[in-house]
């Protein structure tokens, strides 16, 4: 999997991994690679990587076979290369996320989801953010996102399946012939066969996500790792341990039981387009 985000968000849960099942300490880790118990806990948390020796020096610490030390010596050069993404430095590690998914579970209280969002509709919600955003940050931001969205026809998309408030699809953005737009990706695809698309109707009175949007993302075999991503107004949060990522799931089937179908889902987004 050579995407150097998640490269080095694997290379944090093998050394994590590693450390918990052994009696090797962290202050035994850093000691072997003279340094201080920050970068231990930047590795182990995604945020840094080791080089080749280090790698090498820590497999003999942990007493790893060839195969699992060859597959870390893997990751932790993959996660050097550059990454080319245009978005906010603090998101790069959810779009790699996204983009090495192989199932994508969302819900979102107030947006399109960046996946379905077409550019005019990205561009009047990113003026919004930040009015005062210059034009040239604004286009790289909205080329980035359209970029995205090549997961969805690609050789192995991953499977979605998305809530999004009602309020998601009656809110005018960026006018009425940018929304109608938007509205008719949406039931381009709602046709996707990877793609399940529900709208959570205001009829469902309360539930078990008001007033908040997540993520849960599902890397494939042969790591079968889950992480919630929650994202604020500038920065975000990444869940993985298992009772978190567990809740997160449980509060998604208990929308997705109070969801409209797909196919009453695009009966509501027609009555829409007719409005407006």
């Amino acid at each position: 999997m050579a995407n150097p985000v998640v490269s080095k968000i694997l290379l944090g849960f093998e050394m994590r991994e590693l450390r918990e099942n052994s009696s090797v300490s962290r202050e035994a880790m850093a000691e072997v690679l003279d340094c201080d118990l920050s970068k231990i806990s930047r590795i182990e948390n995604g945020k840094g990587s080791l080089s080749t020796l280090e790698v090498k020096a820590l497999a003999e610490l942990f007493d790893l076979p060839a195969t699992r030390r060859d597959r870390l010596l893997g990751l932790a050069k993959d996660s050097r290369r550059r990454t080319s993404y245009r978005v906010a430095d603090w998101a790069q590690k959810f779009i790699g996320l996204e983009q090495a998914s192989s199932e994508i579970r969302s819900y979102e209280n107030e947006l399109v989801p960046g996946l379905f969002q077409i550019e005019d509709y990205t561009r009047a919600v990113t003026r919004a953010a930040d009015p005062t955003r210059p034009a040239r940050e604004v286009d790289r931001l909205v080329a980035g996102r359209a970029e995205r969205q090549g997961i969805l026809t690609g050789e192995a998309p991953p499977r979605i399946v998305a809530v999004i408030n009602e309020a998601v699809v009656r809110r005018v953005v960026g006018g009425s012939t940018v929304m109608g737009d938007q509205l008719t990706r949406l039931r381009e695809i709602a046709d996707l066969p990877t793609v399940e698309l529900h709208v959570l109707p205001f009829i469902a009175g309360a539930h078990a996500a008001m007033g908040s949007s997540f993520v849960l993302l599902q890397l494939p075999d042969p790591y079968d790792v889950r992480i919630v991503y929650l994202e604020s107004l500038t920065s975000a949060d990444y869940l993985d341990q298992e009772e978190q990522v567990d809740a997160c799931s449980l509060t998604f089937e208990r929308l997705l039981g109070s969801a409209l179908s797909t196919a009453q889902t695009v009966e509501l987004i027609d009555q829409v387009m007719r409005t407006l």
